[in-house]
């Protein structure tokens, strides 16, 4: 009983975790102000709650601003890459319902289709970013192989960030800051499932 509220006991992991994981999402919340740092900020969050699924983080605030910084040119490169093609996407979609017809529709749906093509592929690319040392190219390969490969989790996690968005959509900032966190949490763990399939094959370095 006298071990139970020992500082480096299970009972004082679990005690803190879920305040480490709101403290990473006012971190995530922070970082992405500027919007241009979404990509690296996103990065980073997913470095450090890869590292606590396997416990490995040391310093959460070390960590988080390590991850940050030493991801922040590929992580953005990425992103502008994918708000830039998503906003073609979506442009073209509304363009071609508004258009009608057979033809519209047709085109509509299949600029629909790359839209969830894109959101499939940024869910992998950003956890990838920070688990992988590769190049931005290797990254997003790899990140649609993987999207497919493992397309049963692809479509969990999709559904768990269609979840999330409508949970904060009703409540908004009173579960936001535990609900965000809890579902980036879970993520964390499916995609380190995942990722440890292919540690070994990791020699495409920078």
């Amino acid at each position: 009983m006298n071990n139970v509220f020992d500082p480096d006991g299970k009972m004082m992991e679990l005690l803190w975790k879920p305040i480490h994981i709101m403290l990473l999402n006012l971190l995530w919340v922070l970082f992405s102000l500027p919007v241009v740092t979404i990509g690296a900020s996103t990065t980073a969050l997913y470095s450090v709650l890869i590292k606590m699924k396997n416990g490995l983080e040391s310093n959460l605030f070390r960590d988080f601003w390590d991850a940050f910084r030493q991801n922040f040119r590929q992580a953005t490169v990425m992103w502008l890459l994918f708000l830039c093609a998503a906003f073609v996407f979506t442009t073209d979609i509304v363009f071609f319902l508004n258009m009608g017809g057979f033809f519209g529709t047709f085109f509509a749906m299949v600029f629909f289709g790359l839209d969830i093509i894109l959101l499939m592929l940024g869910t992998y690319a950003f956890p990838m970013q920070a688990t992988f040392d590769n190049k931005i190219v290797t990254t997003l390969k790899s990140a649609l192989y993987l999207s497919f490969r493992h397309f049963g989790w692809t479509v969990v996690l999709l559904a768990l960030g269609v979840l999330t968005f409508v949970v904060i959509w009703i409540f908004w900032i009173s579960c936001f800051w535990i609900v965000f966190g809890l579902a980036a949490f879970i993520n964390a763990g499916i995609f380190d499932k995942i990722f440890k399939r292919y540690y070994l094959t990791n020699t495409d370095s920078e």
